[in-house]
């Protein structure tokens, strides 16, 4: 195994930045055509004007690529053909017809002969997941008896995992995916290398078609990347609900154990961790507040062997996210405030200096706020005498509807409000506050240790992070 992985090496090295050109001419839908490819993770389509009905495309790729052709009027598209670093493919395409010409042609238009196919055998019904792959694995066996291409074996492999991962893995998830049994079945058969038998279990039937520690599988699309991590996600649920005390541990690194213990070190496996990291990053466009923190996945996986490629791509969006978060990064300074307690007395960030600092900002309206203060409560109690200041922000509109609830609730230590309301409110401006309750923390030295810190229900972690940061 080790020698072919050595074998693709030398041979993507030699490929490094080859071009792939793509040359269309299109007949009868119109004067715009669209390239839709995966690039770093996310899905692009790239929409190319007709001249006298043709247009180039080129992708600069030290591996193969997988693009598709749509047209707009009216809408058609192909499957994702496969491209390698050097081909030109021709593709010809009118109302009747669709050619495929230069690099791996033949493979191409198998792929969309093979959807034609598939349409017109199974229309109208609703094969079972067995059904439909025995099919495809059929007729794709037939096809590669005689196929013939330099990189015919990883072209086939790459096939064959699509075929598991879409017509077999996908359909069961979508069915079992409650099922903890028959996920969990599943799992360990990947973990055995497909050792485990599977004569019989309709579940784990084909599945030992693909040898998911074949250094091939790392060039697989990101469509069957991102199939993969949907098991991997309803793994986590079932361990968590196998194991409670995991409910206080962060998804990703649940998952990223998942990944680890099912797949040996491979850049399949690389992959499919980068890919859960991009989109873990990449989820914080909508909550930035929350990403502090991600550097330490970031250093976890620079361990990983086969990052290379993958790297740079989740540094320069981790790069983006972080300038989006400006004084909210790791280690930035605090944003300061001065805001008025249950007397009316004003209270500043500043005075604190020296402590750990847990702001908890709230809203006497919110369910979810009110659930969390006996937690909360609690918390204050264990941290009576150390050098740590728990204060609830209200960011409440009426300073008599607060002070009520604080009374009633016999909520103890600094109470402080904004009353500007959510809307209008500088503490909730200044942190980033996209819904309450929301909880920060903040070293002794006045900076953001986690701009989005556990909440009081998850003890556990919240007096870990406090205790690191009082041995600071």
């Amino acid at each position: 195994m080790k020698k072919l992985y050595l074998v693709l090496c030398l041979l993507w090295s030699s490929m490094a930045h080859s071009q792939i050109t793509i040359q269309a001419t299109v007949n009868g839908y119109g004067n715009e055509i669209i390239i839709g490819y995966w690039k770093d993770f996310t899905y692009t389509g790239d929409t190319l004007r007709l001249k006298k009905n043709k247009a180039g495309f080129k992708f600069e790729s030290p591996e193969p690529v997988y693009f598709k052709l749509r047209t707009i009027d009216p809408d058609t598209f192909t499957p994702f053909l496969i491209g390698f670093p050097g081909d030109t493919i021709y593709i010809e395409k009118d109302t009747k017809h669709l050619v495929i010409k230069g690099g791996a042609e033949n493979y191409n238009t198998f792929l969309i002969r093979l959807e034609t196919e598939m349409r017109k055998k199974f229309s109208g019904t609703s094969p079972d997941y067995n059904t439909l792959t025995q099919f495809l694995v059929d007729r794709s066996e037939d096809f590669f008896s005689t196929f013939t291409h330099p990189q015919k074996q990883l072209i086939k492999d790459i096939h064959t995992l699509s075929i598991i991962t879409r017509s077999k893995l996908y359909p069961i998830m979508t069915q079992y995916s409650g099922n903890a049994s028959i996920m969990n079945s599943i799992a360990n058969f990947i973990k055995s290398e497909g050792a485990a038998e599977v004569n019989g279990d309709d579940e784990l039937k084909y599945l030992d078609k693909v040898n998911f520690n074949n250094p091939n599988i790392g060039f697989a699309t990101i469509t069957d990347i991102m199939m993969m991590n949907n098991l991997i996600r309803i793994l986590r649920t079932h361990a968590i609900e196998k194991d409670t005390a995991l409910k206080n541990m962060d998804e990703y690194v649940i998952e990223n154990k998942i990944i680890k213990d099912l797949f040996k070190e491979s850049r399949y496996r690389s992959r499919l961790i980068a890919y859960n990291l991009y989109y873990r990053i990449n989820y914080y466009i909508e909550y930035p507040m929350q990403l502090a923190g991600a550097d330490d996945f970031i250093t976890d996986f620079r361990k990983e062997k086969f990052n290379t490629d993958l790297l740079p791509v989740i540094k320069k969006l981790y790069s983006s996210q972080l300038a989006s978060i400006g004084s909210l990064s790791k280690g930035a300074v605090a944003p300061a405030f001065k805001l008025p307690d249950t007397k009316g007395k004003p209270v500043q960030l500043s005075g604190f200096k020296g402590k750990v600092v847990y702001l908890d900002i709230w809203a006497t309206w919110c369910g979810p706020c009110l659930k969390e203060i006996p937690y909360l409560e609690r918390l204050k109690e264990k941290f009576r005498n150390k050098d740590v200041e728990m204060i609830t922000i209200s960011i409440d509109t009426k300073v008599d509807v607060w002070l009520a609830k604080v009374a009633a609730m016999k909520m103890q230590g600094i109470q402080l409000i904004d009353s500007n309301g959510s809307t209008n409110s500088k503490i909730a401006k200044n942190y980033k506050v996209h819904g309450v309750p929301h909880y920060v923390l903040i070293d002794k030295n006045g900076r953001i240790a986690s701009a989005s810190a556990p909440r009081p229900s998850m003890e556990a972690e919240v007096e870990k992070q406090i205790n690191e940061l009082l041995q600071e």
